[in-house]
């Protein structure tokens, strides 16, 4: 069972909180968004939730364990962030990077085991980087390494994934299989959690979304619920409706002359 507790939780820079503080929790098998406007605190909270940057207030548990007494290489076990802007920038292989990912499995001055192989073989697979798997991986595109970055995380194999903008610079083809990979995780009875700037990602995969809002106030729950006009418009400052079917719906905003219509 994977679970993320925030108590009360505070998060931001220099003291300043970016919302107000935050009570809720994640579970196993939910697929979380979150979405919120550039600025609005997205990526500083998924670091706080990993102990990369301290709460301003409040705590965090993870499966019930306050996230400050979990020894580093024991958290790396059972949960991992994928950060939003990633710099491959040494002369290693594909392979080699995705590698790096099970260190946090491997016994101490131990080379990869079998299944260590194993595992990273399988997720550039899942990847598409199984045909480069030897290429320096410095010298690949944007997108690439942005996979690269995935299959990284992947490899290391956690209870618990944060994705921060987890597709940008990714073709359909690879944001679609990507998503899907994230979505069967959380199937597979995983906690998911992917912070997103598209509103139709965040409505075909996620079944739980976090709402940080402009002015700090924040809404979380389902997603059917949570996904009206009225909310999405307070949430990025300018109207957007659904079309399509109530199966499939498509979120698309209306520019001045549109709302000038209605």
């Amino acid at each position: 069972m994977a679970s993320l507790q925030l108590d009360n939780l505070g998060f931001g820079h220099n003291n300043r909180m970016l919302s107000r503080p935050l009570s809720l929790e994640a579970r196993s098998g939910e697929f979380w968004a979150i979405l919120g406007e550039n600025g609005s605190g997205k990526s500083t909270l998924m670091a706080t939730l990993v102990g990369l940057l301290p709460p301003l207030q409040g705590q965090v548990f993870l499966d019930g364990v306050n996230l400050q007494r979990i020894p580093r290489k024991v958290l790396a076990r059972r949960i991992g962030l994928l950060l939003q802007k990633v710099d491959v920038g040494f002369p290693y292989s594909v392979r080699e990077t995705v590698s790096a990912g099970r260190y946090a499995h491997r016994p101490p001055w131990r080379s990869l085991r079998r299944r260590d192989r194993k595992k990273v073989e399988q997720v550039m697979a899942w990847t598409g980087l199984d045909t480069m798997a030897d290429h320096r991986a410095d010298q690949l595109s944007g997108g690439e390494q942005r996979r690269i970055a995935i299959a990284t995380l992947l490899a290391q194999d956690p209870d618990t994934l944060l994705l921060d903008e987890p597709v940008n610079h990714l073709d359909v083809r690879h944001e679609v299989a990507l998503m899907e990979r994230f979505h069967d995780y959380s199937e597979d009875g995983r906690l998911v959690m992917v912070s997103l700037h598209d509103v139709n990602l965040a409505s075909q995969y996620a079944d739980r979304l976090l709402l940080l809002y402009p002015d700090g106030e924040w809404e979380a729950g389902p997603s059917e619920s949570l996904l009206t006009e009225d909310r999405l418009e307070r949430l990025y400052g300018v109207p957007l409706k659904s079309v399509g079917s109530d199966e499939t719906p498509f979120w698309v905003p209306l520019g001045h002359s549109k709302r000038s219509a209605r």
